[in-house]
């Protein structure tokens, strides 16, 4: 008991902490009110805990190095991966809030005001986890983000390896895979730049027939306004893939080639690979490790393919 009070006492005490560190840093007034918010509920269910200690005579414990050191480098991440991720982040491998505490609320080892305590606070908690979602931190442009960075990693690695394959200039190489990596940014700017106008026509559709639908019944309705987001996901699909198509051409850029030109190149795209796949896994809600690892064996097997027939096309004189 003694150590379940406190494990769960800490928890709350770093939500609180979290969530008050992060509403500092937010600019968003709407976002900000909300973490705060949040903070001060985490509070509030860290002093339950204390007093189910008090009751108890269990000596609590604050929060400890490791802790401290959790919040500093979340804090760090804030300002790279956005408050989106970054929650994400938080919740990997953690027990639902709202489960736990319905799971502490049908115990035989609390008392019934204790458990009749851990009901409202699972209320609270899911009151919590709609509060986030109203406030619109979602992370849909993370995920494009991301997925199409993951593109350029495993795109560029595979025609690099082929190319090194065939040519034994790392120029070349290089050379070939940046015009890949260009024609593939284009091509995927263009489907996403369809791909959003569709969406975009259709919502603005279905807004057309509504104010004309109010018109002829008489009615007004709010004028919502029309925001595109066409430019912005053509722009974060474009820079992203660059950006993961550029780590495979790195090593034949700076001059190496042959195998060395080849492992370096499979050694940096593997590991930007399983981190690109570890954060998938996390916005996924599934294992980040076993994301990452799949990723990165698909990444490796898809360049060793393409390196196989770049081979065959060198011994078959076409270099």
């Amino acid at each position: 008991m003694e150590e379940l009070v406190n494990r769960n006492y800490r928890a709350e005490l770093f939500g609180k902490e979290l969530y008050s560190a992060l509403a500092e840093s937010e600019k968003s007034e709407k976002v900000k009110e909300v973490l705060q918010e949040l903070s001060e509920g985490e509070g509030r269910h860290a002093q339950f805990w204390e007093k189910i200690a008090k009751s108890r005579g269990i000596k609590l414990r604050g929060l400890g190095f490791l802790d401290r050191l959790k919040l500093w480098i979340l804090r760090r991440l804030r300002r790279v991966l956005g408050l989106a991720l970054v929650l994400k982040i938080v919740e990997a491998g953690e027990e639902n809030d709202a489960e736990k505490y319905y799971r502490f609320s049908t115990s035989q080892e609390f008392t019934d005001t204790e458990r009749q305590g851990f009901r409202d606070i699972m209320m609270q908690e899911m009151v919590h986890e709609d509060m986030l979602i109203q406030t619109q931190v979602n992370v849909d442009t993370v995920r494009d983000t991301i997925y199409a960075v993951s593109d350029g990693l495993i795109e560029v690695l595979a025609s690099v390896s082929g190319l090194a394959g065939i040519f034994s200039v790392p120029l070349y190489v290089a050379l070939g895979g940046l015009i890949v990596g260009v024609s593939g940014m284009i091509s995927m700017s263009i489907g996403a730049y369809l791909s959003a106008k569709s969406e975009e026509d259709i919502r603005n559709n279905a807004l057309r027939k509504a104010r004309l639908r109010s018109l002829l019944e008489g009615s007004r309705t709010e004028e919502e306004k029309e925001v595109s987001r066409t430019g912005e996901s053509v722009r974060t699909t474009a820079i992203s893939y660059i950006i993961g198509a550029i780590v495979p051409v790195l090593p034949f850029l700076l001059g190496l080639g042959g195998v060395m030109g080849l492992v370096t190149s499979y050694a940096v795209t593997g590991i930007a690979t399983f981190l690109v796949g570890a954060l998938i896994g996390i916005l996924s809600d599934v294992s980040p490790w076993r994301k990452g690892a799949v990723m990165t064996g698909l990444a490796l097997g898809a360049a060793l393919v393409t390196h196989a027939l770049g081979l065959l096309a060198h011994l078959a004189g076409f270099s």
